[in-house]
């Protein structure tokens, strides 16, 4: 079954949400429709992430003096902790909403605005890491918040708006979308076979393997919708970024770091986004991150269909990776 999606294409369900990808090598073969991102032809001097522009936002902490590492309201946020909060209501059984209920924030990674992420050392990564923590825990105390999302937007196709180097933080007041799919498979998984699905995983996807670095490992998933999309696995059952223990975080941000360079090795500078899977008060749950090169644009049967076409077969990716890892320090 997987020799035919390297010679023809395969139709695939992804194991975590139950959605499905459509694995086309032969598409990769187009024209390259993306040119590298170029972050250097910015005007750095109206960016309200620099040092020299902070009355321009709202600090909520900052991390060394003058900071290296600071963290602020998101000017433009999709939730807000002043929208009132209520349950899923429908009016005439058709249309059902809620209060947009929550918080953004912003993590600005380095007061440096032509920093690289990948470029960061490990004890930065860590600090960043430590950072983000701090944040989830203030988050998780507030009303209401049942889940706080991580994630990162590089480059114009990674839907970053402006190119200094930031993580985003997103508490929800409820569990949707992917989360609540995954939630949803790993309880029911769990219930049929008393066993957690992504620890199996090092075993199952043995074939797909990345990187296998002591604490972690990461695989190209089997239902991977996104071309080179790779996954970072604790060994470890833990559901929570902030239960993960010293030896746990630098090896994970090891893999991360590793993964995003490799991907520059393989692709050229390109866009990506980057997501951490986590919550905090489900122990059935198994934290991972998930990370997904922008090399191509979504078209109709994404937007259409929500299938996800994806040019690049996890088993060439990995074996690509393999051949070309790059050890980070």
């Amino acid at each position: 079954m997987e020799d035919l999606a390297l010679s023809g294409s395969e139709i695939r369900k992804d194991y975590r949400t139950d959605s499905y990808s459509i694995i086309a090598p032969k598409r990769g073969s187009r024209p390259k429709e993306l040119g590298e991102e170029d972050i250097n032809k910015l005007d750095i001097s109206k960016c309200p992430f620099e040092r020299s522009n902070d009355s321009l936002t709202k600090e909520l902490a900052k991390y060394g003096e003058p900071w290296e590492i600071k963290v602020i309201e998101n000017v433009f946020p999709e939730l807000s902790g002043n929208t009132p909060f209520g349950e899923f209501s429908a009016a005439n059984g058709l249309f059902s909403s809620i209060g947009g209920y929550g918080y953004n924030e912003v993590l600005i990674d380095s007061q440096n605005h032509l920093d690289l992420f990948e470029d960061f050392s490990i004890d930065k990564l860590i600090e960043w890491l430590g950072v983000l923590i701090d944040r989830e825990e203030v988050l998780y105390d507030r009303k209401y918040i049942k889940y706080v999302q991580v994630f990162k937007n590089y480059g114009g196709l990674g839907g970053a708006s402006l190119a200094h180097p930031h993580t985003q933080i997103m508490a929800w007041p409820i569990l949707i979308g992917t989360m609540d799919a995954e939630s949803k498979i790993i309880k029911k998984r769990l219930k049929e076979t008393t066993k957690c699905l992504y620890e199996e995983l090092r075993d199952a996807e043995a074939g797909r393997l990345l990187v296998d670095n002591g604490n972690f490992f990461a695989i190209a998933p089997f239902g991977s919708r996104i071309s080179a999309e790779s996954m970072i696995i604790p060994k470890r059952h833990v559901s929570y970024i902030g239960d993960l223990s010293n030896d746990e975080k630098r090896d994970l941000v090891s893999a991360l770091k590793s993964i995003l360079i490799t991907n520059i090795k393989l692709y050229g500078k390109h866009a990506y986004n980057f997501t951490i899977h986590e919550l905090k008060d489900d122990p059935d749950f198994h934290m991972h991150l998930e990370i997904y090169p922008r090399l191509s644009t979504f078209a109709g049967i994404e937007l259409g269909e929500n299938v996800f076409v994806n040019t690049i077969a996890p088993e060439e990716y990995a074996e690509m990776f393999r051949n070309t890892l790059a050890v980070t320090k």
